[in-house]
């Protein structure tokens, strides 16, 4: 774990610069850039830092696991229904599902619900605990992703959340989870937009005592999905790319100080990735 102190002024400066940025040169900005100026001139943002610890995966998703489902994530409000719905539309309710990094089980639930016998992992012990609780018939393995406790071809339908975003290379993981697929079964991933982590977003959290946590996510271009899925023998059925609206800017931006900075910044622009993908061989 290691202890970051950044300048608040640094992120809410920056959604200033990406609004500036997004509305050249068809738009008049000079409001904003003295909003900007006159924040730089009147507050004491040299002195307000905000404290986080830097995790890995596992300490990270431990700690989170106290309070992954009770606080509002801007992310998961977009991924989560549009994930429901690919799992809603698959053809066969009674098959064999597979949640990998299945957390708490918020995506669980919904393969449950649809009639799918449901098994999951995930690499935190924490996370697991959680969804045995609240879903008692689920069978559940500690491991991680790139070594998945099944033999090959066994499972009907993989779900995958918001995981592989924190996995540098999308190879060997997306080539796991095809592994453990039937042919003609399918492939449910979702992650964290390359746009939004390409301008700072990542795995913020906040502890139960109070303390803020990160782990750092990967920018994974919509090029190195394809290849990773072409090399793991999937075939692309669709792709959604849910986009901010007002509820999630309010989410991202409690402080009405910035809201506006942050709905000019990111309203409209694609938060979350999802693909549906079906096993060729």
């Amino acid at each position: 774990m290691q202890k970051r102190r950044r300048l608040r002024a640094q992120i809410e400066l920056g959604y200033a610069g990406l609004a500036l940025l997004r509305s050249w040169p068809f738009e008049d900005r000079s409001d904003l850039i003295r909003e900007m100026a006159g924040a730089l001139a009147t507050a004491p943002w040299e002195s307000q830092l905000v404290e986080m610890d830097e995790h890995d995966i596992h300490g990270g998703y431990s700690r989170w696991a106290e309070t992954y489902d009770t606080r509002p994530n801007p992310l998961i409000s977009l991924e989560e229904p549009a994930v429901r719905r690919l799992i809603e539309s698959l053809p066969s309710a009674s098959g064999r599902a597979l949640d990998v990094a299945c957390g708490t089980g918020r995506l669980t639930s919904h393969l449950l619900a649809c009639g799918h016998q449901v098994l999951g992992v995930d690499t935190s012990e924490k996370m697991l605990r959680r969804c045995q609780t609240r879903f008692p018939q689920v069978q559940l393995s500690r491991a991680d992703l790139m070594h998945l406790p099944l033999a090959d071809g066994v499972i009907d339908v993989v779900v995958c959340g918001l995981a592989l975003t924190h996995i540098e290379n999308l190879g060997p993981p997306v080539v796991e989870l095809a592994r453990v697929v039937r042919r003609g079964g399918r492939v449910l991933i979702s992650d964290i937009h390359p746009i939004a982590v390409a301008t700072g977003a990542h795995a913020f959290f906040h502890s139960l005592d109070g303390t803020r946590g990160v782990m750092r996510n990967h920018v994974h271009w919509h090029g190195d999905y394809i290849d990773a899925f072409r090399l793991a023998g999937l075939r692309i059925r669709s792709c959604i790319e849910p986009l901010v609206d007002q509820g999630v800017v309010d989410m991202l931006a409690p402080s009405l100080n910035v809201r506006n900075w942050v709905r000019d910044a990111f309203l409209g622009l694609p938060m979350a990735l999802v693909w549906d993908l079906e096993r060729l061989q």
